[in-house]
């Protein structure tokens, strides 16, 4: 990211680049082959978080998920996570498994956590990146501050074999419609308020 005497404010605010990287700081380091959680999680985070801070708007943000999650799926000769390395899987890969998560994580929570609880336990817990974790490790960690089992057996699942997901059902329950470039929001949808809750705008607090 180029810093100098003219960059201004709305460069900043337009930038993603320092966010995504910020976000690989707030995790603990971990064995190559889970490259994809580092990657996914900051490539999921950043626009999410974007999003809350009111840099960007929910719509931006699903039209752009609607956009590259595909890139995520597993190809004909693609095997788990743990064991793809091409960058489609590790970046999109492992933030399509951070939507799935997020997703069922405040299913199963009644909307009450997701993962920005779970990626803050980890965080709280010392788990950043000049520290060595095992992912299981970090996964568990995750569970224990949403208080359901979510990251670890989607990673049981997805770590060795080429989960395909039902983007077009999954997009159809969040209330996210596909126009061209661009994507509408309906309200009256089965997850449109686990949606509102994922990229809505944080209230600033009383100063």
């Amino acid at each position: 990211m180029g810093l100098g005497r003219e960059t201004t404010s709305k460069q900043f605010e337009s930038d993603w680049i320092l966010i995504h990287e910020f976000v690989h700081l707030a995790l603990p380091q971990l064995a190559d082959q889970h490259d994809w959680l580092q990657e996914g999680a900051a490539t999921y985070v950043e626009p999410v978080a974007r999003a809350r801070a009111g840099q960007l708007s929910a719509e931006r943000v699903w039209a752009e998920f609607v956009r590259q999650m595909p890139n995520g799926l597993p190809g004909p000769k693609d095997r788990g996570l743990d064991y793809t390395s091409s960058w489609a899987r590790i970046y999109w890969g492992g933030a399509l498994f951070c939507l799935v998560a997020d997703v069922e994580i405040r299913k199963r929570s009644d909307n009450r956590f997701g993962l920005r609880d779970a990626l803050r336990a980890i965080l709280e817990e010392g788990g950043t990146l000049d520290h060595r974790w095992k992912i299981r490790e970090a996964l568990r960690s995750g569970d224990r501050a949403t208080g359901v089992a979510v990251l670890t057996e989607l990673y049981e699942r997805w770590r060795a074999s080429p989960v395909q997901v039902n983007l077009e059902a999954l997009w159809h329950d969040l209330g996210v419609e596909r126009n061209g470039h661009h994507a509408s929001l309906n309200d009256e949808a089965p997850l449109a308020a686990i949606r509102r809750a994922i990229t809505e705008q944080e209230a600033l607090p009383v100063q």
